[in-house]
């Protein structure tokens, strides 16, 4: 699979979307969304990466870092939805700044931070 970086403008197009609660999601990859979700009334930023896409071990890897890194990824939600995708899931938070970091660090718990313009790479 090859990976190309969101370009900053469209990606922060998305964010001002996402912050003031329109429905909006990005197409990062073949098979890779940022979108919004709701948990119950919560609504969240939800990246969903299609079974198709899916890399050997990727899901368990995920789940480890999950785990060994707590604090560096607490919010974070790791879930298989009903057509397989690896989904990881976070509160969507109240500030434009903070919805940039949160995507980051979904992206590197997913081991897809290549796709993230704001990394240092």
């Amino acid at each position: 699979m090859s990976i190309q970086e969101i370009p900053d403008q469209p990606r922060q197009v998305f964010l001002e979307n996402l912050v003031s609660g329109a429905a909006t999601h990005q197409v990062l990859a073949c098979g890779i969304e940022v979108r919004v979700a709701h948990a119950g009334n919560r609504p969240g930023l939800a990246l969903h990466v299609a079974r198709e896409a899916l890399q050997a071990g990727q899901l368990q890897r995920a789940l480890q870092r999950r785990f060994e890194q707590a604090q560096v990824f607490d919010g974070c939600f790791i879930y298989l939805d009903n057509q397989d995708a690896l989904v990881i899931w976070h509160a969507l938070p109240t500030s434009h700044g903070d919805t940039g970091r949160i995507l980051g660090r979904m992206l590197s718990l997913a081991n897809l931070s290549a796709l993230d313009p704001g990394s240092s790479r």
